[in-house]
């Protein structure tokens, strides 16, 4: 009893600083694009832009910004409810494979202006599913977005949806440099970041909350399925 009671109190204890480093770093998260977002949108009302080139670039930076923030705030929203207990999602006779198909178009965009072809592929005549499409969307944007930061350098990132037997399979597949067999599983706990891998000099480190891989896994468990890395 005092064994167990020990290692109890030491899992919370590591779980409450988990906690902390999350609430820190997602912090630190909202705050980035908020401060590009209002400087460069205070630079363009006040016509501070010496050229078109500039201004464009400027929205851009607005807009990729505005993406990220979009995409942290629906995260730590369902994580929210999934901590109270509220994780359930409405159900609805509904069609995975249109849901799949608007989740990765919202970084087409992105995806372009990095140079990686993002390439979407349904099998036709899919079984229609009982499925809530907002959280099954916020799983293939987490997973297309992770591709993205994940794989600096590769040049396609593919999403799949097909039939597996009497479910419907979705496959988010880029040219990364992988998981190791290790860690596999523990990538889908909560606040876990694994160290980011060796790239090229010069590159920016990957920045994230800890809790996408997380959501995918209970969205993916809620909708009687799994969720799995190869």
């Amino acid at each position: 009893g005092v064994v167990f009671l020990a290692y109890a109190a030491r899992k919370e204890e590591r779980l409450n600083q988990l906690k902390s480093d999350f609430i820190a770093t997602v912090s630190h998260e909202l705050k980035t694009p908020l401060s590009l977002i209002r400087m460069f949108g205070e630079m363009l009302a006040t016509d501070r832009v010496p050229t078109p080139e500039k201004r464009a670039q400027y929205l851009d930076i607005i807009v990729r910004e505005s993406e990220r923030l979009t995409s942290l705030i629906e995260n730590v929203l369902d994580f929210a409810k999934l901590e109270r207990g509220r994780g359930s999602y409405e159900l609805a006779e509904g069609d995975v494979g249109d849901a799949v198909v608007r989740a990765a178009n919202v970084y087409r965009y992105r995806a372009e202006r990095e140079g990686v072809s993002l390439v979407v592929d349904v099998e036709e005549d899919l079984p229609s599913a009982e499925i809530d499409e907002r959280a099954i969307q916020l799983a293939v944007t987490n997973l297309v977005d992770n591709a993205l930061k994940y794989a600096p350098g590769s040049e396609e990132i593919r999403v799949h949806v097909r039939q597996h037997d009497d479910s419907v399979r979705v496959d988010v597949i880029d040219q990364g440099p992988g998981v190791p067999p290790e860690d596999r599983q523990r990538i889908f706990d909560r606040f876990v970041r694994l160290a980011q891998r060796p790239g090229k000099a010069g590159d920016a480190p990957v920045r994230g909350s800890g809790i996408g891989l997380a959501l995918v896994k209970h969205i993916a468990e809620s909708h009687r399925g799994k969720a799995w890395v190869e």
